[in-house]
């Protein structure tokens, strides 16, 4: 990795700090006014899935890192059938290091 760029990012799931390329990072899109998915809202302090989420919390929303621990546990979920929010049922997610060893090397 000698000579690569590399950013300090804050998992937005578990809020660790963690070292990866910022053009391999996988992320997820945040609203920054509920810290939350847009199709996400906290029922007894659980995240649950909103399917009449609000577009306009899509809008604002931003991608935000997450990092490859995070990426693995809701791979695992996926595998094992556990339903999620619909924005990020996309199927299984490919790790930032899998993806960053295609793309530069």
């Amino acid at each position: 990795m000698t000579g690569e760029i590399m950013a300090l990012f804050a998992c937005a799931d578990c809020k660790a700090e963690f070292t990866e390329c910022p053009d391999c990072v996988c992320t997820i899109r945040i609203d920054p006014l509920t810290g939350l998915p847009p199709d996400v809202i906290r029922v007894d302090g659980r995240a649950v899935y909103n399917p009449d989420f609000d577009p306009e919390a899509l809008h604002r929303s931003v991608k935000s890192p997450v990092c490859d621990a995070c990426v693995k546990v809701r791979n695992t979920l996926i595998r094992e059938g556990v339903s999620e929010p619909q924005l990020l049922k996309q199927g299984i997610f490919t790790l930032a290091t899998d993806r960053h060893q295609t793309a530069h090397l």
